[in-house]
């Protein structure tokens, strides 16, 4: 399948990931004229509009096949490509406790449940996590807790009203059938508190974890519980629970700041329409401003050791607030502690949100005559920062 086009690069706010045509389907629906796009080596994208009152948001869906693998390189490519504020997988999972044919489940983490020793006296569980991205979690927790999301459900079944849940999933490569098979029984001893089971949020969360500063969140809707699995079943819930789980994702897309037009984001490199005469949902964006320079490692370790030194800010008391009066970029940051590596993982998003200045307003409100805050103003104005 060929391509033609202007050869421009292509941005998204949001990419979603689906396994399954049915998921898909379901994601797509939810959009505006979606149009395909072509990235190198063959995977194909589709480009399309979701509107949330006055705002619009750019979103990306692609279908990766089963498992974790698909998934892992999928995201990588998805960021290459599109530089997204945040990525999702959206999808259908088995249910393994305290959740109903239908329920959505935002994962918080997802375990790695195959990750082991093989033993003669028998398997030892080494299992790995890799969580959701913080800022996400939040909003999917505001999501669940409004319980509306289900407005959003599109027509063709008669379930249940569902319910959301923001726990932990478990991820492996088997189709796990049976709460007494031998990986039900390791998922009840080692991941007691999963809540449904997939095959590629663990490597779709890897893959957002080898890239910087990439969002990503796991949503699933619950088509089978342990030991109901078939194919009649499925034909009947997989469908539902597609539905349930993008109308889920799409009130949290709603939810995600919009980009300021003024502020140009990174672009990628090498998406192209997919056919002569398609029209491109970048064509009519207005031109790109010539990029600032990006701060060097340097750069951000003063400027890291100047915001530690403002008086009270190593404690997490004081942290705490800090990110409570940034709220569009406090949430993208640990909370636990105002350790070196959380004071740079704020100063990179600061510079990539372009909200240095409103850091420095704050610092100056918290501690107004504190010679550190000033030095953090004048080093920051002096890098030309905004």
């Amino acid at each position: 399948m060929g391509a033609e086009g202007n050869g421009g690069a292509v941005r998204a706010d949001v990419v979603v990931l689906t396994a399954l045509e049915v998921e898909y389907r379901a994601v797509r629906a939810h959009l505006e004229d979606p149009r395909p796009v072509q990235a190198e080596r063959g995977a194909v994208f589709e480009l399309g509009v979701f509107r949330e009152g006055s705002g619009e948001r750019r979103v990306v869906i692609h279908m990766t096949g089963p498992g974790n693998p698909g998934a892992a390189a999928s995201v990588e490519r998805a960021a290459a490509l599109f530089a997204p504020r945040a990525v999702l997988f959206v999808g259908v999972a088995g249910g393994v406790k305290d959740v109903a044919l239908g329920d959505v489940v935002a994962a918080d983490a997802v375990y790695d449940y195959e990750t082991g020793k093989d033993t003669e006296s028998g398997f030892l569980p080494r299992q790995k996590t890799h969580q959701s991205a913080y800022g996400l979690v939040q909003l999917a927790r505001l999501v669940a807790a409004a319980d509306e999301w289900q407005r959003r459900i599109r027509p063709g079944d008669d379930a249940p009203r569902p319910r959301a849940h923001v726990k932990p999933l478990a991820a492996g490569g088997r189709v796990v059938a049976h709460h007494r098979s031998d990986i039900g029984l390791r998922l009840a001893a080692s991941a007691g508190d999963a809540l449904a089971v997939d095959m590629e949020g663990f490597g779709f969360l890897a893959g957002a974890y080898a890239n910087q500063q990439l969002d990503a969140l796991v949503i699933r809707g619950i088509s089978d519980l342990l030991g109901d699995k078939g194919e009649a079943h499925d034909e009947r819930w997989q469908p539902v629970a597609s539905r349930h789980a993008a109308a889920f994702a799409f009130d949290l897309i709603g939810r995600i700041p919009t980009a300021d037009p003024a502020v140009p984001r990174p672009l990628a490199t090498g998406a192209r329409p997919l056919a002569t005469g398609t029209r491109s949902l970048a064509t009519d964006a207005p031109p790109e401003t010539p990029r600032r320079r990006r701060l060097t490692i340097r750069d951000l370790g003063v400027l890291a050791d100047t915001l530690l030194a403002v008086d009270g800010m190593t404690s997490p008391a004081r942290w705490q607030q800090l990110l409570d009066e940034l709220p569009t970029i406090g949430t993208a940051v640990g909370r636990q502690s105002a350790s070196r590596a959380e004071a740079l993982s704020l100063l990179r998003v600061c510079e990539a949100r372009r909200a240095m200045g409103e850091l420095v307003e704050v610092v100056a409100v918290l501690a107004p005559d504190d010679p550190a805050a000033a030095e953090l103003a004048r080093r920051v104005e002096e890098l030309g920062l905004e």
